[in-house]
């Protein structure tokens, strides 16, 4: 859903720079260029392609049935195109905030950022399940005809396979992030 994707977006820039603390506080530009870039490989290849993909093919779904009164998000031509630009622009403030807190040793101040948006998503989904439960367009939300997610065998096997692809390649890329800071860290104590 487009109002977790963006947030989520943030928070995975921000979980990043978490992982790779010892190359922000420790590391030189370099090190700072190389976790970013592994931010934004994991936005592109892991994480831009889920919202989008149901964006094209559920978009009630994928906008909680709400602001939006057509069928389809081609009704709105500018839609996707923001959307992106928002998408990077959001991971890569989330990456950059994370970086700030944590050069200045506020760990927990940065955990609490991307943990309390993880909440935030977390309630969003399960505090309203009348609309994040059911699939459909505008027309049939309107008209009350609101199949569950679990329903549609497409939508439930590309919602696990995107789930599958994105823990693997959150978890992948923070632990590459962790352990790059494992010498870089036990070096500057040497030096």
């Amino acid at each position: 859903m487009v109002q977790i994707d963006v947030p989520i977006a943030f928070a995975v820039g921000s979980f990043f720079a978490d992982a790779a603390s010892k190359q922000l506080r420790f590391g030189g530009p370099k090190c700072y260029y190389r976790a970013m870039l592994k931010n934004n490989i994991f936005q592109i290849f892991f994480f831009s392609w889920i919202p989008l993909y149901f964006l094209l093919n559920y978009f009630g779904w994928e906008t909680t049935h709400m602001w939006w009164n057509a069928d389809s998000v081609t009704a709105y031509p500018y839609f996707v195109p923001i959307l992106v630009v928002v998408f990077f622009g959001v991971a890569n403030l989330g990456f950059s905030l994370g970086k700030v807190l944590v050069s200045k040793g506020q760990l927990w101040t940065n955990r609490f950022v991307y943990l309390g948006i993880f909440v935030y998503a977390l309630i969003w989904v399960f505090g309203q399940t009348s609309r994040t439960f059911h699939l459909g367009n505008h027309t049939q939300w309107e008209q009350g005809i609101r199949p569950y997610f679990y329903q549609d065998h497409t939508f439930l096997w590309m919602f696990i396979f995107s789930m599958v692809v994105w823990v693997v390649g959150l978890a992948g890329f923070a632990l590459s992030l962790w352990r790059g800071g494992k010498d870089l860290q036990k070096t500057a104590a040497e030096g």
